[in-house]
C-alpha cells in the first residue's frame, strides 16, 4: 500500500514538473529528393488535399447559404469517411493527410467568419506557389539518420539530406513543394531555457541599407531583390507576351517562380545567420517598434530586402529558446533625434542628413550609430514609453 502511494507522489510530482516546463514549438527543415515514382506519388498526395478542401469548403458554402451554420470539422470528417467509400483513390493517400485539411479548413473559416473577410478560396493547382501537406501520429521509426532516409506513409522511404541535428520528440511532419524542390518539416516541442543574466547588450537601429548596432559595428545587408530586378522584369515581360494558358506561358511562370525562390532562400539564409550570431554574443537586444507597411510605401523593393519584420521575429523566438532577452522600443519613441549625449530632442531631423549634430552639447555623431545608442539606453534602463521585454 505504501509502495502504491510513493508511486502515485512521484507520478504526481512529475506531472507537476512536465506542466512547469515551458515548451516551444519549433520547425527542422531538411531537402528530400523523391524518385520520379514517389514524387508521382506526392503530386497525387497533393491533388487529393486540394480536392478535399475544394469539396468541403463547397459544402461548407452550401450550408451556410441555406441556414447561416458551418458543419465544422466533426461532421466533415465523417462525411469524409463516407466520401472516401464513394471515390476509392482517396484511399490511396495518407488518412492524416486528408484530416489535417479538414482541420485548416476549420480554422480558416473561423478566422474568416471572426474577421468578416468572406469565404476562403478554392485551391488552384498552378496558381498556390508553395503546396504541403501535413502527416501526424509519426515518431522515430519514420527516420533513418544512417541510411539518410525519411518514411512517409503510403509512399515510402524517400532519401533526406540531415544537415543538422534531428530532433527525436516530433508528433507530426510536413511535406513541402516550392517550385522543383521537396522539403520535409518536422513539428516538435522543445523546452525553453531559463532566462541568463544580462551581462551584454546591444541597440540595433533598422534602417534601409545597413543594421548598425551600438558596438559601432555596421552590417551590410545583401540586396538579393535589387541584383535579380533587371531578371524578373525580363521574364515578367516574356510572360505577358506569352497566351494566357499556353505551355510557353508556363515555362516563363516556373523561371519565373525559381527565381524568386532563390532570392527568398538568400535572405533568409543570411538574416538566420545574423539573428543566430547576435543572440550568441549578447544577453539582450534592443529593436525599435517599426511599421514597416508604412515605411514599405516609399521604399518598398528595399525594404523587402532588408526583412525587418521577419528579422524581429527571428530574434524574438530565439531569444525565447536559448533563455535572453529582448526589448522592443515603442515606434513613437525619438531615437533619432535625441542626443545620446545629453538627451536633447530635435524638433525635425529629415532623412537627406545622415549626421545628428547637437546644438546643446556640440555632439557630431553620424544619426544611425546615435540612434543605436538611444535605442540601448531606452531598452536597458526601461525609460521609453511602452517598452516590452521577453
Amino acid at each position: 500500500m505504501g509502495c502504491n502511494s510513493l508511486k502515485l507522489q512521484v507520478n504526481i510530482i512529475i506531472t507537476h514538473v512536465l506542466y512547469l516546463i515551458k515548451l516551444q514549438n519549433l520547425k527542422y527543415k531538411f531537402r528530400i529528393n523523391p524518385t520520379n515514382t514517389q514524387l508521382s506519388k506526392l503530386h497525387q498526395v497533393l491533388g487529393s488535399c486540394r480536392f478535399v478542401w475544394n469539396y468541403f469548403l463547397d459544402k461548407e458554402q452550401q450550408r451556410y447559404n441555406i441556414d447561416n451554420k458551418f458543419n465544422w470539422f466533426n461532421q466533415n470528417s465523417k462525411d469524409l469517411t463516407t466520401l472516401k467509400k464513394e471515390i476509392m483513390w482517396l484511399n490511396q493517400v495518407p488518412s492524416t493527410a486528408l484530416q489535417q485539411m479538414l482541420k485548416n479548413l476549420d480554422r480558416t473559416l473561423k478566422t474568416a467568419t471572426n474577421n468578416k473577410g468572406g469565404f476562403p478560396k478554392f485551391k488552384s493547382k498552378k496558381n498556390k506557389p508553395v503546396k504541403s501537406f501535413n502527416i501526424t501520429m509519426i515518431n522515430s521509426n519514420n527516420v533513418d539518420i544512417d541510411a539518410k532516409k525519411v518514411k512517409v506513409p503510403n509512399i515510402g522511404w524517400i532519401n533526406c539530406i540531415f544537415h543538422r541535428e534531428m530532433p527525436d520528440n516530433f508528433k507530426s511532419m510536413q511535406i513541402i513543394n516550392e517550385g522543383d524542390k521537396w522539403y520535409v518539416v518536422f513539428i516538435c516541442k522543445v523546452p525553453k531555457k531559463l532566462k541568463v543574466e544580462v551581462k551584454k547588450s546591444i541597440g540595433i537601429d533598422l534602417n534601409s541599407k545597413t543594421y548598425v548596432l551600438s558596438d559601432k559595428s555596421v552590417i551590410e545587408i545583401p540586396k538579393v531583390l535589387h541584383e535579380n530586378q533587371m531578371r524578373i522584369k525580363r521574364l515578367q515581360r516574356s510572360m505577358a507576351r506569352k497566351v494566357k494558358g499556353s505551355n510557353n506561358r508556363e515555362k516563363v511562370r516556373i523561371k519565373l517562380k525559381k527565381v524568386h525562390q532563390v532570392i527568398k532562400n538568400k535572405r533568409l539564409n543570411f538574416f538566420h545567420k545574423l539573428s543566430k550570431n547576435l543572440i550568441d554574443k549578447f544577453d539582450l537586444i534592443c529593436l525599435e517598434d517599426l511599421k514597416v507597411s508604412d515605411i514599405a510605401k516609399f521604399n518598398g523593393k528595399i525594404t523587402a530586402d532588408n526583412c525587418m519584420a521577419g528579422f524581429r521575429h527571428m530574434i524574438e523566438y530565439k531569444a525565447e529558446l536559448y533563455g535572453k532577452s529582448v526589448s522592443i522600443i515603442d515606434r513613437y519613441f525619438p531615437s533619432s533625434k535625441k542626443c545620446s549625449c545629453c538627451g536633447n530632442i530635435k524638433k525635425s531631423l529629415p532623412l537627406n542628413i545622415r549626421t545628428y549634430q547637437c546644438g546643446v552639447c556640440n555632439l557630431v555623431i553620424d544619426r544611425d550609430y546615435n540612434a543605436a545608442l538611444n535605442i540601448l539606453t531606452a531598452g536597458t534602463a526601461g525609460i521609453a514609453c511602452g517598452v516590452a521585454s521577453n
